[in-house]
Protein backbone atom coordinates (compact mmCIF):
# COMPACT_ATOMS: atom_id res chain seq x y z
CA UNK A 1 0.00 0.00 0.00
CA UNK A 2 0.86 3.61 -1.01
CA UNK A 3 2.19 6.03 1.67
CA UNK A 4 0.27 8.71 1.17
CA UNK A 5 2.79 11.85 2.57
CA UNK A 6 2.29 14.52 0.08
CA UNK A 7 1.96 17.91 1.73
CA UNK A 8 -1.08 19.85 -0.70
CA UNK A 9 -0.44 22.60 1.93
CA UNK A 10 -2.03 25.94 0.60
CA UNK A 11 -3.40 25.80 -3.11
CA UNK A 12 -4.07 28.78 -5.00
CA UNK A 13 -6.73 29.83 -7.14
CA UNK A 14 -4.58 30.01 -10.04
CA UNK A 15 -4.00 26.81 -10.40
CA UNK A 16 -7.32 25.75 -13.08
CA UNK A 17 -7.34 21.76 -11.90
CA UNK A 18 -10.55 21.74 -14.14
CA UNK A 19 -8.02 22.16 -17.22
CA UNK A 20 -6.09 18.87 -15.59
CA UNK A 21 -8.88 16.41 -14.24
CA UNK A 22 -6.41 13.36 -14.22
CA UNK A 23 -3.91 15.49 -11.93
CA UNK A 24 -6.99 16.92 -9.95
CA UNK A 25 -8.69 13.82 -8.57
CA UNK A 26 -4.94 12.07 -7.67
CA UNK A 27 -3.22 13.56 -5.04
CA UNK A 28 0.07 12.80 -5.90
CA UNK A 29 -0.02 14.41 -9.31
CA UNK A 30 -1.63 17.15 -7.44
CA UNK A 31 0.91 17.50 -4.86
CA UNK A 32 2.73 17.79 -7.79
CA UNK A 33 1.76 20.63 -9.17
CA UNK A 34 1.54 22.79 -5.90
CA UNK A 35 4.69 21.77 -4.94
CA UNK A 36 5.76 23.50 -8.59
CA UNK A 37 3.56 26.74 -7.72
CA UNK A 38 5.63 26.72 -3.83
CA UNK A 39 8.75 26.36 -5.87
CA UNK A 40 7.81 30.10 -7.90
CA UNK A 41 7.81 28.22 -10.97
CA UNK A 42 6.01 30.56 -13.54
CA UNK A 43 2.30 29.67 -14.42
CA UNK A 44 3.47 28.76 -18.01
CA UNK A 45 5.78 25.66 -17.07
CA UNK A 46 3.17 24.43 -14.14
CA UNK A 47 0.37 24.84 -16.82
CA UNK A 48 2.69 22.91 -19.21
CA UNK A 49 3.99 20.31 -16.49
CA UNK A 50 0.19 19.75 -15.34
CA UNK A 51 -1.10 19.03 -18.85
CA UNK A 52 1.75 16.38 -19.84
CA UNK A 53 0.99 14.94 -16.51
CA UNK A 54 -2.66 14.99 -17.05
CA UNK A 55 -1.88 12.89 -20.44
CA UNK A 56 0.36 10.53 -18.61
CA UNK A 57 -2.33 9.61 -16.00
CA UNK A 58 -4.99 9.43 -18.75
CA UNK A 59 -3.20 6.07 -20.16
CA UNK A 60 -3.24 4.26 -17.13
CA UNK A 61 -6.91 5.62 -16.70
CA UNK A 62 -8.26 1.87 -15.86
CA UNK A 63 -5.37 0.57 -14.05
CA UNK A 64 -4.36 0.46 -10.31
CA UNK A 65 -2.35 3.65 -9.02
CA UNK A 66 0.49 1.35 -8.16
CA UNK A 67 1.15 0.81 -12.36
CA UNK A 68 2.38 4.19 -12.92
CA UNK A 69 3.76 5.10 -8.88
CA UNK A 70 6.03 1.83 -9.24
CA UNK A 71 6.50 1.96 -13.52
CA UNK A 72 9.91 1.15 -15.03
CA UNK A 73 11.95 2.26 -18.01
CA UNK A 74 10.20 0.12 -20.54
CA UNK A 75 6.41 1.74 -19.40
CA UNK A 76 7.94 4.84 -19.91
CA UNK A 77 9.74 4.48 -23.01
CA UNK A 78 6.37 2.82 -24.43
CA UNK A 79 3.91 5.79 -23.25
CA UNK A 80 6.89 7.90 -25.37
CA UNK A 81 6.46 5.72 -28.54
CA UNK A 82 2.92 5.94 -28.35
CA UNK A 83 2.75 9.62 -28.28
CA UNK A 84 5.24 9.63 -31.36
CA UNK A 85 3.07 7.14 -33.21
CA UNK A 86 0.06 8.88 -32.24
CA UNK A 87 -1.80 5.71 -30.73
CA UNK A 88 -5.02 7.10 -29.27
CA UNK A 89 -6.15 6.65 -25.37
CA UNK A 90 -8.72 4.21 -24.11
CA UNK A 91 -11.91 5.23 -25.58
CA UNK A 92 -13.70 6.31 -22.21
CA UNK A 93 -11.34 9.56 -22.36
CA UNK A 94 -12.04 11.51 -24.46
CA UNK A 95 -10.22 14.81 -23.64
CA UNK A 96 -6.93 13.75 -25.81
CA UNK A 97 -6.39 13.26 -29.59
CA UNK A 98 -4.34 10.44 -31.02
CA UNK A 99 -2.24 13.05 -33.18
CA UNK A 100 1.59 12.25 -33.54
CA UNK A 101 3.57 14.05 -31.38
CA UNK A 102 6.70 16.38 -32.46
CA UNK A 103 9.83 15.41 -31.20
CA UNK A 104 9.95 18.86 -29.29
CA UNK A 105 6.25 17.90 -27.62
CA UNK A 106 8.23 14.53 -26.54
CA UNK A 107 10.75 16.38 -24.89
CA UNK A 108 8.46 18.64 -22.76
CA UNK A 109 6.91 15.29 -21.70
CA UNK A 110 9.98 14.10 -20.93
CA UNK A 111 11.19 16.63 -18.37
CA UNK A 112 7.77 16.99 -16.58
CA UNK A 113 7.57 13.16 -16.22
CA UNK A 114 10.88 13.10 -14.66
CA UNK A 115 10.55 15.68 -12.78
CA UNK A 116 7.28 13.97 -11.21
CA UNK A 117 9.08 10.57 -10.63
CA UNK A 118 12.16 12.73 -8.55
CA UNK A 119 9.02 14.31 -6.42
CA UNK A 120 7.85 10.70 -6.10
CA UNK A 121 11.31 9.57 -4.80
CA UNK A 122 11.64 12.36 -2.26
CA UNK A 123 8.16 11.91 -0.81
CA UNK A 124 8.70 8.51 -0.66
CA UNK A 125 5.85 7.88 -2.34
CA UNK A 126 7.84 5.52 -4.75
CA UNK A 127 9.47 2.41 -3.47
CA UNK A 128 12.18 2.04 -6.22
CA UNK A 129 14.50 4.78 -6.22
CA UNK A 130 15.55 4.63 -9.55
CA UNK A 131 14.00 7.37 -11.91
CA UNK A 132 12.07 5.45 -14.79
CA UNK A 133 13.55 8.22 -17.18
CA UNK A 134 16.87 8.68 -16.70
CA UNK A 135 19.25 11.78 -17.74
CA UNK A 136 21.38 11.64 -21.05
CA UNK A 137 25.15 12.93 -20.05
CA UNK A 138 28.18 13.81 -22.20
CA UNK A 139 30.65 11.83 -20.30
CA UNK A 140 32.57 15.09 -19.94
CA UNK A 141 32.69 14.63 -15.70
CA UNK A 142 34.48 11.36 -16.70
CA UNK A 143 31.66 8.41 -17.10
CA UNK A 144 30.62 7.03 -19.85
CA UNK A 145 28.45 9.39 -21.96
CA UNK A 146 24.59 8.19 -22.41
CA UNK A 147 21.83 9.19 -24.70
CA UNK A 148 18.65 10.58 -22.79
CA UNK A 149 14.74 9.05 -23.53
CA UNK A 150 14.35 11.27 -26.89
CA UNK A 151 16.09 13.10 -28.89
CA UNK A 152 15.71 16.47 -30.24
CA UNK A 153 16.60 17.35 -33.73
CA UNK A 154 18.07 20.79 -34.03
CA UNK A 155 16.88 23.47 -37.14
CA UNK A 156 18.74 26.53 -37.12
CA UNK A 157 15.97 29.19 -37.25
CA UNK A 158 15.19 31.15 -40.60
CA UNK A 159 16.64 34.59 -40.97
CA UNK A 160 15.52 36.59 -43.74
CA UNK A 161 17.75 37.66 -46.55
CA UNK A 162 18.66 41.47 -46.40
CA UNK A 163 16.60 42.12 -49.69
CA UNK A 164 13.52 40.20 -48.03
CA UNK A 165 13.73 41.83 -44.62
CA UNK A 166 13.86 45.14 -46.10
CA UNK A 167 10.59 44.34 -48.19
CA UNK A 168 8.99 43.06 -44.54
CA UNK A 169 10.50 45.90 -43.13
CA UNK A 170 8.53 48.48 -45.55
CA UNK A 171 5.11 46.27 -45.56
CA UNK A 172 5.11 47.07 -41.93
CA UNK A 173 5.59 50.70 -41.90
CA UNK A 174 3.52 51.34 -45.15
CA UNK A 175 0.13 48.85 -44.58
CA UNK A 176 0.24 47.92 -40.59
CA UNK A 177 -2.30 49.52 -38.81
CA UNK A 178 -0.40 52.54 -35.80
CA UNK A 179 -0.84 49.41 -33.01
CA UNK A 180 0.64 46.60 -35.54
CA UNK A 181 3.17 48.62 -36.63
CA UNK A 182 4.40 49.78 -33.09
CA UNK A 183 4.24 46.08 -32.08
CA UNK A 184 6.24 44.52 -34.93
CA UNK A 185 9.13 47.38 -34.46
CA UNK A 186 9.20 47.18 -31.11
CA UNK A 187 9.30 43.03 -30.52
CA UNK A 188 12.35 42.76 -33.02
CA UNK A 189 14.04 46.15 -31.85
CA UNK A 190 13.75 44.87 -28.50
CA UNK A 191 14.55 41.49 -29.39
CA UNK A 192 11.10 40.40 -27.16
CA UNK A 193 9.16 37.09 -26.72
CA UNK A 194 5.41 37.32 -27.35
CA UNK A 195 4.63 36.84 -23.29
CA UNK A 196 7.02 39.83 -23.26
CA UNK A 197 5.59 42.21 -25.36
CA UNK A 198 1.84 41.61 -24.49
CA UNK A 199 2.87 42.38 -20.73
CA UNK A 200 4.32 45.75 -21.18
CA UNK A 201 2.42 48.63 -19.56
CA UNK A 202 2.88 52.21 -20.35
CA UNK A 203 4.80 52.57 -16.63
CA UNK A 204 7.66 50.68 -18.29
CA UNK A 205 8.24 52.56 -21.23
CA UNK A 206 11.05 55.46 -20.17
CA UNK A 207 10.58 57.74 -23.14
CA UNK A 208 13.27 59.84 -21.90
CA UNK A 209 16.05 57.39 -21.86
CA UNK A 210 14.39 55.55 -24.95
CA UNK A 211 14.02 52.64 -22.39
CA UNK A 212 11.75 49.30 -22.27
CA UNK A 213 11.51 47.21 -18.40
CA UNK A 214 10.84 43.36 -19.11
CA UNK A 215 9.57 42.57 -15.63
CA UNK A 216 10.46 39.49 -14.01
CA UNK A 217 7.30 38.02 -14.35
CA UNK A 218 6.83 38.51 -17.90
CA UNK A 219 10.61 37.48 -19.07
CA UNK A 220 11.50 33.64 -19.23
CA UNK A 221 14.37 34.13 -17.49
CA UNK A 222 12.12 35.21 -14.08
CA UNK A 223 14.92 38.37 -14.30
CA UNK A 224 13.96 41.89 -14.66
CA UNK A 225 15.82 44.05 -17.94
CA UNK A 226 15.99 46.94 -19.46
CA UNK A 227 15.98 47.11 -23.25
CA UNK A 228 16.74 50.00 -25.41
CA UNK A 229 14.85 51.56 -28.25
CA UNK A 230 16.28 52.50 -31.28
CA UNK A 231 15.25 55.84 -33.13
CA UNK A 232 12.63 53.74 -35.56
CA UNK A 233 10.81 52.06 -33.37
CA UNK A 234 10.24 54.51 -30.66
CA UNK A 235 9.22 56.55 -33.15
CA UNK A 236 6.42 54.31 -34.06
CA UNK A 237 5.50 53.57 -30.58
CA UNK A 238 5.27 57.04 -29.51
CA UNK A 239 2.62 57.46 -32.75
CA UNK A 240 0.73 54.99 -31.63
CA UNK A 241 0.64 55.72 -28.23
CA UNK A 242 -0.15 59.66 -28.66
CA UNK A 243 -2.61 59.24 -31.49
CA UNK A 244 -4.27 56.15 -31.35
CA UNK A 245 -3.75 54.56 -27.81
CA UNK A 246 -5.03 57.57 -26.33
CA UNK A 247 -8.18 57.51 -27.92
CA UNK A 248 -9.18 53.92 -27.65
CA UNK A 249 -8.41 55.23 -23.79
CA UNK A 250 -10.69 58.29 -23.85
CA UNK A 251 -13.36 56.23 -25.78
CA UNK A 252 -13.60 53.65 -22.76
CA UNK A 253 -12.82 55.14 -19.86
CA UNK A 254 -10.03 53.02 -19.26
CA UNK A 255 -7.44 53.74 -16.47
CA UNK A 256 -3.89 54.73 -16.76
CA UNK A 257 -1.72 53.46 -16.34
CA UNK A 258 -2.31 50.08 -18.35
CA UNK A 259 -0.90 47.56 -20.91
CA UNK A 260 1.26 49.33 -23.99
CA UNK A 261 -0.60 47.20 -26.36
CA UNK A 262 -4.33 47.61 -26.13
CA UNK A 263 -6.51 44.79 -28.29
CA UNK A 264 -9.14 46.49 -31.09
CA UNK A 265 -11.13 43.99 -31.70
CA UNK A 266 -15.00 44.38 -30.50
CA UNK A 267 -15.16 41.27 -28.63
CA UNK A 268 -12.99 43.02 -25.76
CA UNK A 269 -11.65 46.87 -27.03
CA UNK A 270 -9.13 47.89 -24.96
CA UNK A 271 -8.24 44.87 -22.94
CA UNK A 272 -4.34 43.67 -22.82
CA UNK A 273 -3.36 41.60 -26.10
CA UNK A 274 -3.25 38.23 -25.43
CA UNK A 275 0.01 36.03 -26.90
CA UNK A 276 -2.49 34.88 -29.56
CA UNK A 277 -2.80 37.90 -30.88
CA UNK A 278 0.72 38.10 -31.86
CA UNK A 279 0.03 35.16 -33.72
CA UNK A 280 -2.37 36.30 -35.51
CA UNK A 281 -0.69 39.49 -36.47
CA UNK A 282 2.25 37.81 -37.72
CA UNK A 283 0.14 35.07 -39.46
CA UNK A 284 -1.41 37.61 -41.24
CA UNK A 285 1.99 39.07 -42.53
CA UNK A 286 2.90 36.11 -43.25
CA UNK A 287 0.02 35.41 -45.88
CA UNK A 288 0.33 38.61 -47.02
CA UNK A 289 4.23 38.27 -48.09
CA UNK A 290 4.11 34.72 -48.48
CA UNK A 291 6.53 34.20 -46.00
CA UNK A 292 5.69 30.54 -44.79
CA UNK A 293 8.80 30.83 -42.78
CA UNK A 294 7.47 33.75 -41.10
CA UNK A 295 6.88 33.11 -37.19
CA UNK A 296 6.73 35.74 -34.14
CA UNK A 297 10.49 34.04 -33.11
CA UNK A 298 11.30 35.22 -35.94
CA UNK A 299 11.90 39.16 -35.14
CA UNK A 300 13.64 38.24 -32.44
CA UNK A 301 16.21 36.03 -34.22
CA UNK A 302 16.61 38.41 -37.10
CA UNK A 303 17.64 41.49 -34.28
CA UNK A 304 20.14 39.35 -31.96
CA UNK A 305 21.30 37.68 -35.56
CA UNK A 306 21.74 41.59 -36.45
CA UNK A 307 23.71 42.57 -33.65
CA UNK A 308 26.36 39.40 -33.82
CA UNK A 309 26.54 40.74 -37.48
CA UNK A 310 27.91 44.13 -35.98
CA UNK A 311 30.13 42.80 -34.01
CA UNK A 312 28.04 43.38 -30.79
CA UNK A 313 29.90 41.22 -27.50
CA UNK A 314 28.45 37.74 -26.53
CA UNK A 315 28.13 38.61 -23.06
CA UNK A 316 26.05 42.33 -24.29
CA UNK A 317 23.95 39.92 -27.02
CA UNK A 318 23.01 37.69 -23.76
CA UNK A 319 22.27 40.27 -21.68
CA UNK A 320 20.06 42.47 -23.95
CA UNK A 321 18.34 38.96 -25.04
CA UNK A 322 17.77 38.00 -21.24
CA UNK A 323 19.53 34.72 -21.42
CA UNK A 324 20.82 33.21 -17.96
CA UNK A 325 24.56 32.38 -19.93
CA UNK A 326 26.26 33.15 -23.14
CA UNK A 327 25.98 29.50 -23.84
CA UNK A 328 22.25 30.04 -24.13
CA UNK A 329 23.32 32.66 -26.50
CA UNK A 330 25.83 31.20 -28.64
CA UNK A 331 23.01 28.42 -29.20
CA UNK A 332 20.87 30.77 -30.19
CA UNK A 333 22.85 32.56 -32.53
CA UNK A 334 23.96 31.70 -36.23
CA UNK A 335 25.62 34.17 -39.21
CA UNK A 336 23.25 33.52 -42.29
CA UNK A 337 24.88 31.12 -44.55
CA UNK A 338 26.09 34.15 -47.10
CA UNK A 339 28.13 36.24 -44.01
CA UNK A 340 29.22 32.75 -43.12
CA UNK A 341 30.88 32.54 -46.74
CA UNK A 342 32.32 35.58 -46.78
CA UNK A 343 34.03 35.43 -43.20
CA UNK A 344 35.63 32.19 -44.93
CA UNK A 345 36.42 33.14 -47.91
CA UNK A 346 38.31 36.26 -46.84
CA UNK A 347 39.98 33.80 -43.81
CA UNK A 348 41.27 31.75 -46.23
CA UNK A 349 41.98 33.79 -49.20
CA UNK A 350 45.53 33.79 -48.92
CA UNK A 351 45.78 29.88 -48.31
CA UNK A 352 43.68 29.39 -51.11
CA UNK A 353 45.50 31.43 -53.89
CA UNK A 354 47.39 28.62 -54.76
CA UNK A 355 44.67 26.14 -55.14
CA UNK A 356 42.16 28.69 -57.28
CA UNK A 357 45.63 29.26 -59.35
CA UNK A 358 46.26 25.53 -60.10
CA UNK A 359 42.74 24.66 -61.04
CA UNK A 360 42.55 27.77 -63.25
CA UNK A 361 45.25 26.80 -64.96
CA UNK A 362 43.97 23.03 -65.39
CA UNK A 363 40.52 23.96 -66.50
CA UNK A 364 42.21 26.85 -68.67
CA UNK A 365 44.62 24.53 -70.28
CA UNK A 366 41.82 21.26 -70.71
Amino acid sequence: MLTQKWAVGMESDDIRWDLYPQVARTPQARGFVVRLQQFARRPKTIDAYARNLDRYLASFVDAPSVRWVEADEGTLLAYLDDLRSGRPLPANVVSFSGSRAASTTIAQHVVALRQFYDYLIRTALRQDRTNPLPRGCTGLGGGAPRRGPVRVPTHLPWIAPPALWERLVLHIILHETARNRALLLVTYDGALRREEVVGLRTDDYDRHRALLLVRAETSKSGRDRWVPLTPFSQRALDHYLERHRRVLVAAYGLAEPGPLFLSESTRNPGCALAPGAVNDVVEALRAALDLTLLRPHTLRHQRLSALKAANVPLEDIALFAGHASTETTRLYLHLTPVELGEKIRAATRATNRSLEALIRETLDGG
